[in-house]
């Protein structure tokens, strides 16, 4: 079998066990460059060395987003976390190649995968939602919409392709709860604040109702339905613009605002792991418990055993004398 049929094998497989087309895309953009260092060779001539020399290939490289669907190549080279993306997708392949009989002796078995330096998410400043926000006060149907938008995604976590997939079905106001469908079309409840519920409400009486059962539709003359995930990026950038806002506004760093909050605002990280509908708790505290000095200052003074044990007044102390 050749590399790209393996790979192939593998994405029909991934598809059939019910995974989002998204993962395999992601699977077809990683391990289409290791074809094309190796070459289209058949999976039993692929050695550890092979592996390793692609993953060198990889940190040499000089550009990253090299056919990439949503971003222009540029000079730079490849994050730590896009290479440790590349290598998992290879000892996926031949893990499942193995998994399969339809390989004898696995090199990924040996295959180490980069640790990337922890480092603090990229998150929008909450600053900005509030900006964001306040250019949706004029009440108009796309108003309405995008606030909910921006409301759901600092209030929820959810992911974007969970945003774009919510039915008006999925949307209980009563409960405060929405179902979505994120990685692997898997189903999970997100919950929402009475502001966000009251946007909702206001977003439902407008909401045209010839544009099929999606909470988010197009608006204006060229309604198509569905508002797609390049549709929302369009509409955060639009009040960013118009709220003068140069920070960071794109959906993940909305959710990455969420667990950091969450968690600053004393929320347990057991419970933010479920509500960002992470595989375990381990990743929530791998990417979301990185404070910066002043952030543990503020919680130490908020959480003291001791100054609740003997009543010392924390707020006596400013921030930042370190």
């Amino acid at each position: 079998m050749k590399l790209s049929e393996a790979i192939e094998a593998l994405c029909v497989a991934t598809r059939a066990d019910g995974r989002s087309p998204e993962t395999v895309t992601a699977y077809q953009r990683k391990l289409k460059p290791l074809v094309a260092f190796l070459g289209d060779i058949p999976v039993e001539q692929v050695t550890i060395d092979d592996l390793r020399g692609f993953v060198v290939h990889l940190r040499d490289r000089p550009t990253r987003w090299a056919n990439h669907p949503k971003h222009q190549e540029r000079a730079g080279g490849l994050s730590q976390f896009t290479i440790a993306s590349h290598v998992r997708s290879v000892k996926r392949l031949f893990n499942w190649l193995e998994a399969e009989g339809a390989l004898e002796h696995n090199p990924a078995r040996r295959l180490n995968t980069p640790q990337p330096r922890r480092r603090e998410p990229k998150a929008a400043d909450m600053r900005d939602v509030l900006a964001l926000l306040q250019t949706t006060d004029g009440g108009s149907a796309a108003d309405r919409r995008d606030r909910v938008i921006i409301l759901l995604l600092a209030d929820t976590g959810c992911r974007l392709g969970g945003l774009c997939g919510l039915r008006v079905e999925d949307i209980n106001l009563d409960a405060a709860w929405a179902r979505v469908r994120e990685k692997g079309d898997q189903d999970r409840l997100v919950f929402f604040c009475p502001p966000t519920a009251e946007a909702l409400r206001a977003w439902l009486a407008v909401r045209p109702l010839d544009q099929g059962p999606w909470l988010f539709v197009s608006l204006g003359n060229k309604a198509r339905g569905k508002l797609s995930p390049s549709g929302v990026q369009q509409a955060l950038r639009r009040r960013a613009k118009a709220a003068g806002v140069t920070g960071r506004v794109n959906p993940h760093a909305f959710r990455h605002a969420f667990a950091r909050e969450f968690l600053l605002n004393g929320g347990n990280l057991a419970s933010a792991s479920g509500m960002m509908g992470h595989s375990s708790v381990a990743v929530t505290a791998y990417f979301y418990t990185i404070f910066t000095t002043q952030e543990q200052q503020a919680q130490h003074r908020r959480y003291s055993p001791v100054a609740r044990l003997l009543g010392g007044n924390r707020d006596d102390h400013k921030e930042g004398e370190i």
